[in-house]
């Protein structure tokens, strides 16, 4: 995604590489939020990327609740917002908005991508994966939600303790672990071994 803009008679341009996530895969979790390989690029500081152009970042997280339930989970995609403090315009070359990633040997599929346009009237606009140059105007915003990638392996298989890890990092919320997985978690954030053995043998059954 590249946005630009002018000041006065200069010329400002902040392109943004859009990270991605891996699936899951025999052995290991699916890789959260992977910056792209290109050569001479960086994961810049927020804080460098406001003092130099007109540009507000509102959000950069982990998208919750949205990592696809396996053995081993597919990869966590990231939430980025960015608001026009000038006017300027934005042009994106994107993919994996149309299909969601595919989840394997029972795993679950992981979550395609969006781009959505929020204007400063409040109006909410669902992009295309690829725009040309497009004004934005003050006040705009643009979100990027990168996908999730998709899991491997039966989503009961997974380690009780892995899915503990997941909800403790705000991956995943209990309600999400007991319908995904089984896992039964206390409001005290422990493991009831015996409710979770039922829970999974019900939806083994169903």
């Amino acid at each position: 995604m590249i946005l630009t803009g002018q000041q006065g008679n200069n010329f400002w341009v902040q392109v943004e590489l859009f990270s991605g996530s891996y699936g899951g895969r025999h052995g290991s979790d699916g890789l959260d939020s992977v910056d792209v390989l290109y050569a001479n690029t960086r994961n810049n500081p927020i804080e460098d990327i406001e003092s130099h152009v007109p540009l507000r970042v509102e959000r950069y997280e982990l998208r919750e609740n949205a990592a696809a339930a396996g053995k081993w989970r597919g990869g966590v995609g990231s939430i980025r917002q960015i608001a026009f403090l000038a006017d300027g315009a934005v042009s994106i070359e994107s993919e994996g908005h149309k299909y969601p990633p595919k989840g394997l040997f029972g795993g679950s599929d992981g979550t395609p991508a969006q781009l959505i346009w929020t204007k400063a009237s409040g109006e909410v606009v669902q992009l295309p994966s690829k725009l040309p140059y497009h004004p934005f105007a003050t006040g705009d915003r643009i979100t990027a939600v990168r996908a999730c990638g998709g899991a491997y392996g039966n989503p009961l298989e997974r380690e009780p303790a892995d899915v503990l890890d997941d909800v403790l990092d705000e991956y995943i919320s209990r309600d999400k672990a007991l319908a995904d997985y089984g896992v039964v978690i206390s409001e005290r954030f422990e493991i009831d071994v015996e409710a979770t053995r039922r829970q999974r043998q019900a939806l083994s059954r169903n």
